[in-house]
């Protein structure tokens, strides 16, 4: 199944990549748009020091991951954000009609081309920060890259949660809950002690995004104990089999557009 969904990706690379312009205008936009969003911490932090205690090189490893586990979601999971327009269309029907996981096919339909370019900007800049904060060692790197799977996993399962919503909606299969789930996640690229505690509850156990950037930071830190790797793991498990049982239940409340 791995090889039939890796097959189907380089697919769809070949069919972008027939309009060159195109394919390299939007890697391009992708770079800048995270570029941009990474000049903030500087101006922020050219004037200030320390934000409650939070470096700017830190702030930065924060982006890092966020980046990486966006920019893989994009290129390995973008199917699921076609899934409203899927509904929409009627080609849904497709997909229960074919003899393979529905979950499957729509993980594995499209590509967001500038989660190439988001993903490169992330897995650039970690190692460059993992090194500034002295933290580039083979542990630091082990559990970097645990907890990058991790937050991959749990960010596709937020994505997957809120583009599933679409089978309860009767708005032409089109809302707008999906994007802001995803914008709250704009809000983790800081640390939570800068939130009051409604915010923080949010980007933790109902949103949480703070699992896939912020608490990976403060484990590599040394604020958090490494064992709490295994609740990131546990978060990450326990809100995709959420997100995978609400997906498949919707599919029960699914009607074709010819009915």
């Amino acid at each position: 199944m791995i090889r039939i969904f890796l097959g189907m990706k380089a697919q769809y690379i070949k069919t972008e990549m027939e309009y060159a312009a195109n394919f390299w205008m939007m890697l391009l936009s992708g770079v800048l748009s995270r570029v941009v969003s990474m000049a903030a911490p500087f101006v922020i932090y050219s004037n200030i020091p320390d934000i409650a205690g939070w470096q700017k090189d830190e702030i930065y490893l924060i982006l890092s991951f966020l980046f990486i586990a966006e920019g893989l979601c994009s290129v390995l999971f973008e199917g699921i954000w076609q899934m409203p327009g899927m509904v929409f269309a009627g080609e849904f029907d497709c997909i229960l009609s074919r003899p393979v996981s529905p979950l499957f096919q729509v993980l594995s339909y499209g590509m967001g081309l500038q989660g190439i370019s988001v993903f490169l900007v992330g897995a650039v800049s970690m190692p460059v920060f993992l090194r500034r904060l002295g933290l580039l060692h083979p542990w630091g790197v082990a559990m970097g890259l645990f907890l990058i799977l991790c937050g991959t996993v749990l960010c596709m399962s937020i994505y997957l949660l809120g583009n599933s919503m679409v089978f309860w909606f009767d708005a032409g299969g089109r809302t707008a809950l999906p994007y802001t789930l995803s914008q709250l996640g704009q809000y983790a690229r800081y640390p939570l002690e800068l939130y009051p505690g409604v915010v923080r509850f949010l980007l933790l156990f109902l949103v949480p995004y703070g699992f896939i950037c912020v608490v990976p930071v403060e484990i590599l830190r040394g604020s958090m104990a490494w064992p709490w790797c295994f609740g990131v793991a546990g978060m990450s498990a326990g809100f995709f089999l959420l997100a995978r049982a609400v997906f498949y239940r919707g599919i029960r409340h699914y009607e074709s557009v010819g009915m």
